[in-house]
């Protein structure tokens, strides 16, 4: 039955593109969806792997030493897949880059 309910994450994207804030916002959004992405792919208690900006459509994420890299370039296209699944989300990212710390 639909009583004519929107969801939440249907909403905020039109309300923040209102105010002029959909840059910051979808920005926040890759990073909070590649968070889960890590959580998923590299384990829960897998520090060694944080993304740490998303911008012109490149996330960037830093890792601790270069095989963790490699897993992750590795990981790459299903990182990118992962937050395309949402719906707000895609086709936003477009490459991911790995720098080590």
């Amino acid at each position: 039955m639909d009583y004519g309910f929107i969801q939440l994450k249907e909403l905020l994207p039109k309300a923040v593109s209102k105010y002029g804030l959909s840059r910051e916002v979808r920005a926040a959004m890759v990073r909070d969806k590649a968070r889960h992405a890590v959580t998923r792919f590299f384990g829960a208690e897998n520090y060694s792997v944080r993304p740490m900006f998303f911008k012109d459509g490149v996330l960037h994420i830093e890792v601790d030493d270069s095989a963790v890299g490699q897993q992750v370039f590795m990981k790459k296209d299903e990182i990118i897949n992962f937050i395309d699944a949402e719906l707000s989300l895609k086709g936003q990212v477009k490459d991911v880059k790995i720098r080590v710390s």
